[in-house]
């Protein structure tokens, strides 16, 4: 059998495809749009209609390809100076959280030359003059510390800056960080406050004072009725007692009324009761000189 044929390869192809690889590495005839962002094309300066989404796409080479991040970003003003309708200057920071509409990155990149000057050139203005406007509805000063007034302001803001969206700015929400009052109010603010505390403490102790003296009364009246019942026990104690040495006293009348009527209705009686009260001794009674006792011999042989 013959040997294969040796394939042979023109020297050109290799030279030929390195040139597109080091071609299409220069060129770079595609893009890749990350997360978040959008891709806005131009060439020679005039700016495509239509945005990049997210992903790889195959363009050309020769269009010029812009990120722009959509993701969710702030801005906050410090200190700006807002008037009262009692021509009070209270300053106030202010944030507002934004983003840039996918949809009108193209737009926003043809009015503004670049998507970053959203901010100087729309927002930043708008909010100022919204946060004045806000101001102005609030009567006194003092009301900035109102968290209702605060409310109701970051709502009119929000509302003012809806028309923004036209040149592809989304807000997201509006929120007032800082509020300090004139010094006149803030120190009346102050003391007010301290005023309030020590009302609050006050009131606290008359509470506590309150408190302990119905526990005091609580436990007069405790105290009283204990001693009521015992005064009552004793009261019990005292009449048993009293009833019982009356009913002793009665009986032992009525057995002395019983004996005298039976000592005045029979003589031998009070006899007996003579003879056994008798101890059998002579009395020692002289008449005179060499006199001797005087007994009735005959009472006693009876």
């Amino acid at each position: 059998m013959n040997a294969p044929a040796q394939l042979k390869v023109n020297p050109i192809v290799p030279v030929v495809i390195f040139v597109v690889i080091i071609l299409l590495l220069f060129l770079r005839p595609f893009a890749i749009i990350k997360t978040g962002h959008v891709g806005v094309v131009s060439l020679f300066g005039k700016v495509d209609d239509k945005e990049l989404p997210e992903g790889f796409h195959i363009i050309n080479p020769l269009k010029k390809v812009t990120l722009y991040n959509c993701q969710n970003r702030e801005i906050t003003l410090t200190n700006v100076g807002v008037p009262s309708q009692d021509q009070l200057i209270t300053s106030v920071d202010i944030t507002v959280q934004w983003r840039v509409d996918s949809t009108q990155a193209a737009e926003a990149s043809r009015d503004t030359g670049e998507i970053g000057k959203l901010e100087t050139v729309y927002l930043m203005p708008t909010l100022r003059s919204l946060l004045r406007e806000a101001g102005k509805k609030v009567t006194k000063a003092e009301q900035f510390y109102n968290d209702e007034t605060q409310k109701n302001m970051q709502l009119s803001i929000r509302e003012g800056l809806i028309p923004l969206s036209s040149k592809g700015i989304m807000i997201e929400a509006v929120l007032i960080r800082k509020v300090e009052l004139p010094r006149t109010i803030s120190e009346g603010v102050e003391n007010k406050k301290r005023q309030d505390q020590l009302a609050d403490q006050q009131e606290a102790e008359l509470r506590r004072f309150e408190t302990e003296q119905q526990q005091k009364i609580a436990q007069a009246k405790a105290e009283k009725n204990a001693a009521i019942q015992e005064a009552e026990k004793r009261i019990a104690l005292a009449d048993a007692k009293a009833y019982e040495i009356t009913a002793e006293a009665k009986a032992r009348a009525e057995a002395i009324t019983i004996e005298g009527e039976a000592l005045r209705n029979n003589s031998e009686v009070i006899k007996l009761r003579s003879v056994e009260k008798w101890n059998g001794s002579v009395p020692n009674v002289m008449l005179g000189e060499g006199a001797v006792p005087m007994i009735n011999l005959g009472d006693v042989t009876k």
